[in-house]
């Protein structure tokens, strides 16, 4: 009884830690909840669209509001000052008048030049003459001022205006901002559910190629040579962007996560080797953020993980899905240059000549993303060449 007891406990320490066992009918089960979610965020991702482009097009209608009532401002303030103007020129010459008809060296000739009239006719119409003048340039005076009250009004009135369309013009922002991010959580780097879909489907076909049975744990069926350590993916490079898992990412205005670390100063071209020995376990081709992309599965020190290779420049031509490679085999080329959209590729989700490299636990090149760690912390990187850091060699 103590030997059956010793032995039920030495069963259950060797039993692989890190990751639950997984059977092929899982995989199906997964391949059905993907499908399902595909089906789901189709939907949602065409209304978030819609309701982008619903903001967008609202912003734009009050840039141009904004745009017309800055030019109103404008021509209103030129109103005002033309009609201060206009005012100060006919004070000036009222002024002028009425100093030249009230006083003459000392004298009141405003009272000379009506009673020098020949006739009461004239002296009427001297009187008359003056009264005109007088309110005419009185009435003028007063109407411009009416006017630089209505304008000074319009000027507020136009500025309280932007105000508020600005206000609504931020508010429209940070709801596209918000429903962009949304959005791209349906894709972001390396992560597409159709891919995604069609990974799990090659995996799920490499299974049965192996002779996995539905109710069987895969990695029985599919075992993999243990592995004791790590090697660097490339035989030189430099680090230039970090890993920050779902946390927006503010060194690339694409922002969404980032779900590795990329690997640079080496040119297109440059072999790329898996980390481990292992099997690869996933190949995805022109992705529109990723480009071409080679997920391997690793046994390292009795510990399941995933690694996984984006924007290469091209795939091996010999690798499949389910095929045993070391850390010498060629995996495929360095890309991220040529491959960008920015030169005329189909990799939206890159700028420059890099390799995206990360690394998730257990066997998981489907749900890559949630379990993904920091690289780093299984191989020591150098800091971001931007900060002092150097080359690493493989």
């Amino acid at each position: 009884m103590k030997r059956v007891f010793i032995l039920l406990f030495l069963s259950i320490l060797l039993i692989p830690t890190g990751a639950k066992a997984k059977t092929l009918q899982e995989y199906y089960d997964q391949l059905d909840d993907l499908q399902e979610q595909y089906n789901k965020n189709k939907n949602n991702k065409k209304m978030t669209q819609s309701e982008i482009n619903a903001a967008n097009t609202e912003i734009s209608n009050i840039n141009d509001s904004i745009t017309q009532i800055r030019k109103d401002i404008t021509q209103a303030e030129e109103d005002i000052k033309q009609s201060e103007e206009d005012i100060e020129d006919k004070k000036t010459e009222t002024d002028g008048f009425l100093q030249f008809l009230q006083v003459t060296n000392g004298g009141n000739i405003y009272l000379e030049y009506i009673f020098d009239a020949d006739s009461y006719t004239e002296f009427i119409y001297r009187y008359e003459v003056v009264k005109q003048l007088t309110n005419y340039n009185s009435d003028l005076i007063d109407d411009l001022e009416e006017l630089i009250k209505k304008l000074e009004q319009q000027k507020i009135d136009l500025a309280n205006k932007q105000k508020n369309l600005e206000s609504r013009r931020k508010e429209l922002t940070s709801k596209v901002n918000k429903l962009t991010a949304s959005l791209a959580s349906y894709q972001t780097e390396g992560i597409s559910l159709d891919k995604d879909i069609e990974g799990l489907r090659d995996e799920i076909n490499a299974y049965e190629a192996a002779g996995c049975k539905r109710d069987q744990d895969v990695s029985s069926c599919n075992a993999l040579i243990n592995a004791t350590g790590w090697q660097y993916p490339i035989y030189k490079g430099c680090v230039t962007s970090e890993y920050t898992g779902f946390k927006i990412r503010t060194d690339w205005s694409g922002g969404g996560g980032h779900h590795g670390i990329d690997l640079s100063c080496i040119s297109e071209g440059t072999n790329v080797y898996p980390t481990a020995n292992g099997k690869i376990a996933r190949i995805i081709r022109k992705s529109s953020c990723g480009g071409n992309q080679v997920y391997v599965y690793h046994t390292i020190n009795g510990k399941k993980f995933t690694t996984a290779y984006l924007h290469l420049l091209s795939i091996s031509s010999d690798l499949y899905v389910g095929k045993l490679v070391t850390d010498n085999t060629v995996i495929g080329k360095v890309g991220g240059g040529s491959t960008s959209t920015k030169k005329g590729g189909y990799d939206r989700c890159t700028t420059g000549t890099h390799l995206h490299f990360g690394i998730a636990e257990g066997w998981n090149a489907t749900s890559f993303s949630s379990y993904s760690i920091n690289p780093r912390e299984k191989l020591a990187f150098p800091k971001l060449i931007y900060n002092g850091g150097g080359y690493f060699y493989k």
